[in-house]
């Protein structure tokens, strides 16, 4: 009885303490972070090095991420509340980095290819914002109060 009750307890422990860590797996990398209610993270990965990281603080935020392929990289910040965010990374070295302030803001980037690089930042309210990359080597910067 006492040896059932000291492995349950353990895997009760791992179970706890591994959902407060970062999730790896293939070499890829998912950190959540968010604070207020209502809000909501998602992320898939297929392939390796592949990271994703997201931090809402507000209510009622939304984060979606898609990594395929190696080496892509997506940050998302959001601090206020409504917010959403969407990334589509398909390929290698992929950069994506959103960061939105206020409130009601929505940002989607998609990129297809190798090394494009895309940086999203609304700080007010209700701004939108949408970026395609096809290819190799692009640079998109969207800053909007």
């Amino acid at each position: 009885m006492l040896t059932r009750i000291t492995t349950t307890a353990g895997i009760l422990v791992m179970t706890l303490g591994f959902g407060l860590a970062p999730a790896y797996a293939g070499d890829s990398y998912v950190s959540i972070e968010q604070h207020g209610y209502s809000n909501g993270a998602a992320g898939s990965q297929r392939g390796y090095r592949n990271r994703l990281t997201v931090y809402q603080d507000g209510y009622r935020n939304s984060a979606n991420s898609r990594q395929y392929g190696s080496r892509n990289r997506a940050v998302v910040g959001q601090n206020g509340h409504q917010n959403s965010a969407t990334t589509y990374q398909n390929g290698r070295g992929n950069i994506s980095g959103v960061a939105q302030f206020g409130s009601g803001h929505t940002v989607v980037t998609s990129q297809d290819g190798n090394g494009n690089a895309v940086g999203v930042i609304q700080a007010g309210r209700n701004n939108r914002a949408t970026t395609t990359q096809v290819g190799a080597g692009n640079v998109s910067v969207i800053v909007q109060d």
